[in-house]
């Protein structure tokens, strides 16, 4: 088995997403600015299997599979700044990954992952007409379990940032339209697993479509499309040729009952030109808000 394969499962990144390879991907409704001083826990428990690997678009021969489930824990809180909606959240996690296949030989990885922190601000909210506009910037620390004679590792060793836009408009009674653009940065990894090499990243950029069928007040289906670009990485300042360019899509079921809200998401990839396709990516999620 070659041990130098890159298996990139990172249990770490925020709204839905636990592989820095995807970026910041945002549950569908929450472009919607929040009323002000409330706390909103999150519990989140995602899984995640991958497949095979691709390079430059094409399947590779060898059989590589690896699952990871994580649980993230979010605690936000919103307020008023410069009389605009504004939120901050903290968000651990902890997790699992296994690896499969001709990865099997390699050890598991299990513990605390990295922590992701968000400020959002929307410069433009109108509840009466149902459209909102919005800006989120991440920071995600280097907290998780990490050890670079290992393959499989929940940490990255490494920060990582994120500036992220978001648009909410309503199309009908029943129908609203989510859309968002980002992009995410890097910092290096000095000691990068097995080749103890500098680790780096060029910026990821990524984007969202979503559209949301309100059923009644408290049921709501929706159906995203996203798309990552670029993300290659380099060792000791040699490019890889990896670039993400990837197509994914995601389902997403959500329900308003009287202990919370929960919602449930779905979905994998359509297109990957390098990396490990993610043949499953599933979410369940509990909500509590109170004042």
């Amino acid at each position: 088995m070659n041990k130098y394969l890159s298996l990139n499962l990172t249990g770490l990144f925020l709204i839905s997403s636990y592989s820095t390879v995807n970026a910041v991907d945002i549950i569908p409704g929450n472009a919607i600015a929040p009323p002000p001083n409330f706390n909103i826990f999150t519990a989140t428990y995602s899984a995640l299997k991958t497949g095979k690997q691709y390079i430059n678009s094409k399947e590779q021969a060898l059989d590589t599979k690896a699952e990871a489930s994580v649980i993230m824990l979010r605690y936000t809180r919103t307020f008023n700044f410069l009389d605009q909606p504004a939120a901050f959240y903290i968000q651990p996690s902890f997790g699992e990954v296994k690896p499969g296949a001709i990865l099997a030989s390699n050890n598991d990885s299990s513990g605390l992952g990295d922590t992701a922190f968000a400020f959002a601000y929307w410069p433009y909210s109108n509840r009466q007409a149902g459209s909102y506009f919005g800006t989120v910037a991440y920071l995600v620390t280097p907290t998780g379990e990490y050890d670079s004679n290992e393959l499989i590792n929940l940490g990255q060793n490494r920060y990582s940032g994120a500036f992220q836009i978001g648009y909410h408009t309503k199309l009908s009674r029943k129908l609203d339209l989510m859309a968002a653009a980002d992009v995410q940065w890097f910092g290096d990894n000095n000691d990068y697993r097995l080749t103890h090499q500098k680790f780096e990243q060029k910026p990821l950029y990524s984007s969202q479509l979503s559209i949301m069928f309100n059923i009644d007040p408290k049921f709501m289906l929706a159906a995203s499309y996203y798309v990552n670009r670029d993300g290659e990485t380099a060792l000791n300042g040699i490019d890889r040729n990896d670039q993400i360019d990837a197509e994914r899509y995601q389902l997403m079921a959500k329900g308003k009952f009287d202990f919370g809200n929960l919602i449930f998401q779905y979905g994998s990839d359509l297109d990957r030109a390098n990396g490990f396709f993610e043949e499953q990516r599933a979410f369940l999620r509990y909500q509590y808000v109170w004042k």
